[in-house]
């Protein structure tokens, strides 16, 4: 019978392997893809479950010679005997000469680190040590500096991490080498954006590619993989219950503690859940919570998720309903159509950017129902501007040329923009004037110019 291997996260990332472990990892990769033949979850149309041949250990001493680091035992072990790159979380593992490609800042750290002719490895900057401020003030340092500054601060960035994989868009998978962090997967967004600093997932490099497949074989969402606690649907219920005798929950990776927040966006690996956790979400009374889990009721149990929305719309938390009202199902949402436009014009709704999402996303939506809203200087500029976009969406918009008109000859440069473009493909010879004032006006503003000349096409009219 063959040996499974369960690395466990708490475990110390430098340990002996066995031959055993290489199958039982092959074995899963093969059992995940004939879960999903046609390549349904996310990358894998990319990956299709293939691994690459594996490296040698002279291709993989090289590969650490070149960029001055020292790869985790276990990515080694990967890497020679089961596959270098292939099949993994996301579009998959990069083999080591992909990497290649996004190790620009690590080639140049054997140089930037010497110091008296000795090469002395730059320590990570990604590190359990560092906090968000320490990350605010890096990126507020790489928005403010020189090319050359530039480029040492982000050798120093990236000292010590490998990019292994991508998730797409920005977002990247980077094994760590060195720090608190080595041997273990961090995710980073390359937009380095101050207040969102690389995530911590707390999972050794084996034990975060074991439990990817088996979460396939498992059947759960793997959206956000890597993201959420990986424990049970009845052991994170029962870490939320006992929260209030504690201050935060041990979690099974090596990661800062759970709030009750994380713990229940956890639930979302689960597709279906259990009746008693179907009760505990319908009777949870923490309103700061409200959103998120009549979302996962909404997922679970639609009848008792209407019945909490309901509640909240009526006046319970009108502010959860509205962040939460885009999750329902499209041939519900038009029954809260009315409602949710009487909380448009409410005094003490705060969401009414995305109430004006949802309003768009309604089959039913009338424009003459959002334009007193759009044509009021009382609300903001760009909750007014979001109001003529889903104004731009309805069959009637054509009813209200004139306001639209008015909004295009406006001193708000994007109201006026939106406004055009909500009309400038229909034809109505009514806004020809308006549409030769702001000619005028804005005639070398190449934004606006591109969209009047698709209006004078459409009207059939020239520009003076």
């Amino acid at each position: 019978m063959e040996e499974k291997y369960h690395p466990s996260p708490d475990s110390p990332t430098e340990i002996p392997f066995q031959p055993a472990p290489a199958s039982y990892l092959k074995s899963l990769v093969t059992q995940a893809g004939a879960r999903d033949p046609s390549h349904l979850i996310f990358g894998a149309d990319r990956h299709k479950y293939k691994l690459n041949p594996p490296a040698s250990p002279e291709q993989v001493r090289r590969f650490e010679e070149k960029h001055n680091l020292l790869l985790p035992e276990e990515y080694k072990f990967f890497l020679t005997q089961i596959g270098n790159g292939g099949a993994g979380p996301y579009y998959g593992l990069y083999s080591l000469d992909e990497a290649e490609r996004y190790t620009e800042y690590l080639e140049t750290t054997q140089t930037a680190a010497k110091q008296k002719d000795e090469e002395v490895p730059v320590p990570a900057f990604i590190d359990r040590r560092m906090t968000p401020e320490d990350w605010a003030v890096r990126m507020e340092e790489l928005d403010n500096c020189s090319d050359d500054e530039y480029d040492s601060l982000i050798y120093k960035l990236c000292a010590g991490m490998l990019v292994i994989g991508t998730q797409g868009c920005t977002y990247d998978t980077v094994l760590m080498c060195r720090g608190s962090e080595r041997g273990k997967i961090v995710y980073i967004d390359w937009n380095l954006e101050p207040e969102y600093g690389p995530f911590f997932t707390g999972m050794p490099f084996l034990y975060w590619y074991e439990m990817y497949f088996q979460e396939i074989l498992q059947d759960h969402n793997l959206t956000s993989y890597g993201y959420l606690c990986l424990k049970s649907e009845e052991e994170l219920v029962k870490d939320f219950c006992e929260m209030d005798k504690k201050t935060a929950v041990e979690d099974n990776r090596d990661v800062p503690p759970l709030n009750k927040e994380q713990l229940l966006s956890s639930l979302f690996r689960f597709k279906t859940a259990a009746a008693e956790t179907i009760d505990f979400l319908a009777a949870l009374k923490e309103p700061e919570l409200d959103a998120m889990r009549t979302e996962l009721l909404f997922r679970f149990d639609l009848h008792r998720g209407r019945e909490v929305f309901e509640q909240l719309l009526s006046g319970s938390n009108p502010d959860a309903a509205i962040c939460c009202a885009r999750r329902l199902p499209e041939g519900e949402k038009c029954r809260y159509y009315q409602p949710m436009l009487q909380l448009l014009y409410g005094e003490n709704v705060t969401e009414k950017n995305r109430l004006l999402y949802f309003l768009h996303d309604c089959k039913c939506r009338r424009a003459g129902d959002i334009i007193v809203f759009a044509m009021d200087n009382n609300n903001k500029e760009e909750t007014r501007k979001t109001a003529v976009y889903v104004i731009g969406t309805c069959d009637d918009k054509m009813n209200y040329v004139r306001e639209l008109s008015e909004l295009m000859r406006g001193e708000s440069y994007w109201l006026a923009h939106t406004a055009l473009q909500a009309v400038f493909r229909s034809k109505c010879r009514k806004l020809d004037d308006t549409y030769l004032w702001m000619w005028k006006k804005y005639k070398t503003d190449r934004m606006m110019s591109a969209n009047l000349k698709i209006a004078f096409q459409t009207n059939g009219i020239s520009p003076q």
